[in-house]
């Protein structure tokens, strides 16, 4: 293979790449006897078909087969020869062949940037270690009260109100008939609480024990049950208890069986254990972003442009809400992060095995609870999202080798004072936001 330089820019070149027609041939002469060899063709017995018939027939497909092989064989040995590592796929136009001839390919590519050597021990992270506080115990002992539910009988008669539990017995019709899982006995419900289709708390409110009602709601359109979506129903309820419920639960071992614990103790011991370990988490989280903004502030190289151009498209096609330079600014940002995860790799040789791959599936199917099967299904069956599940999986691998390697400066402090970091704004506001909603 001959190469001629047209273009030598940056982290851009360009090849007029000449073939010569040997190789070329004899690949070409060992696909038309292995076509003849095995093709169907009538008037001839198999393995009797002329190579000349076969040309005929096949050689457009031919050709096309062996000139895609002989180009990518080619390529791909001169970029190991001379150290080239294209960013993306490289541009490749055939420009005269002939068959029999020489092949002539006009070649465009953008090589991956070289990133300096950069000594990950000269980057100080803030490693901040947990000092829990009794009050931080007392504040979730606090909130768990607060959240929990318990009720007891009726300490006077009266009847139901928003908030209190009922158990009540019914019978659902459509049209005056039955329908299939339209009956129960002895269901609970928190009024108020719209475990129920809309409408069917409301009318249980004002009722005494021993009542009974006849409820007139109507389906959701968008009803799980296809086959009662949209349509109206009544039911026949009878109340059999109600019970209210307790405005102020004590913290004691009573909440704290109640809740799955021996004692109070025990509870406490899980709240200090659960603390730990989403301190631990967040405080790696902390450090792993910090790390991330070092690297991307000292190590400056020139971006690959068509990969910065494919990052705008993905994100663009993601984030209608994005302006065009907030785009492009993360554009950039996502593919210097990108290289730079790749050099650290290579340079330290961390590879991807099974294990990490087979992690990333498992993190990945939490995030879908009860269809975590389908999850690991799906990544089976779609080799092109398992791979993307490997870019994330070398990324978490590299980045930890990085907070591992960096020097740390050890910083005791809350679970409050690390949230006041400036690594932590999303897991804040996301805090604050839950706290709204259960306000």
């Amino acid at each position: 293979m001959k190469i001629e330089k047209k273009k030598n820019k940056g982290l851009d070149l360009e090849w007029k790449v000449i073939i010569p027609s040997s190789s070329i041939n004899l690949k070409l002469d060992e696909k038309y006897k292995d076509l003849a060899k095995n093709v169907k063709i009538p008037g001839f017995r198999p393995g009797k078909v002329p190579v000349n018939i076969i040309k005929k027939r096949f050689s457009q497909s031919v050709i096309s087969e062996i000139l895609d092989t002989v180009i990518n064989e080619n390529l791909r040995n001169a970029f190991l020869d001379k150290k080239i590592r294209p960013s993306v796929q490289p541009s490749v136009d055939i420009e005269k062949y002939e068959e029999g001839k020489d092949l002539t390919l006009n070649v465009k590519i953008q090589k991956m940037p070289e990133v300096k050597d950069f000594d990950l021990k000269t980057i100080s992270l803030e490693k901040s270690n947990l000092n829990i506080r009794e009050e931080d115990i007392s504040n979730t002992l606090n909130d768990i009260a607060k959240k929990h539910e318990r009720f007891v009988p009726l300490t006077k008669k009266r009847s139901s109100l928003d908030g209190d539990l009922v158990l009540f017995d019914y019978e659902g019709k459509i049209d005056n008939k039955k329908f299939e899982n339209g009956s129960g006995k002895d269901e609970t419900v928190v009024l108020g609480s719209n475990k129920y289709i809309p409408g069917y708390e409301e009318q249980m409110v004002g009722l005494n024990i021993g009542d009974d009602k006849e409820i007139k709601v109507k389906f959701p359109d968008d009803y799980r049950e296809k086959s009662l979506a949209g349509k109206d129903a009544s039911f026949h309820i009878k109340i059999k208890d109600i019970q209210e419920r307790v405005k102020k639960i004590a913290i004691d071992d009573q909440l704290a069986k109640e809740v799955g614990e021996k004692s109070l103790q025990n509870l406490k011991e899980k709240i200090q254990d659960k603390m730990n370990n989403e301190f631990k988490t967040l405080s790696f989280l902390k450090m792993r972003r910090q790390a991330t903004e070092m690297l991307l502030k000292k190590l400056n190289f020139e971006l690959p442009s068509r990969m910065v151009d494919d990052e705008i498209n993905f994100l663009k096609s993601n984030s209608k809400d994005k302006k065009e330079k907030e785009i492009e600014d993360l554009a950039k940002r996502r593919v210097k992060l990108g290289v730079i995860i790749s050099s650290i790799s290579e340079k330290n040789k961390i590879i991807v095995e099974d294990s990490d791959l087979t992690k990333s599936v498992v993190e990945e199917a939490k995030k879908y609870p009860g269809q975590e099967q389908q999850v690991v299904k799906f990544y089976k069956e779609n080799p092109s999202m398992m791979n993307n599940l490997r870019g994330v999986a070398l990324e978490e691998k590299v980045m930890n080798f990085v907070v591992n390697s960096c020097k740390k400066i050890e910083k005791k402090c809350t679970m409050d004072e690390l949230f006041n970091s400036d690594f932590l704004k999303e897991e804040k506001s996301e805090i604050s936001r839950k706290k709204k909603e259960v306000k």
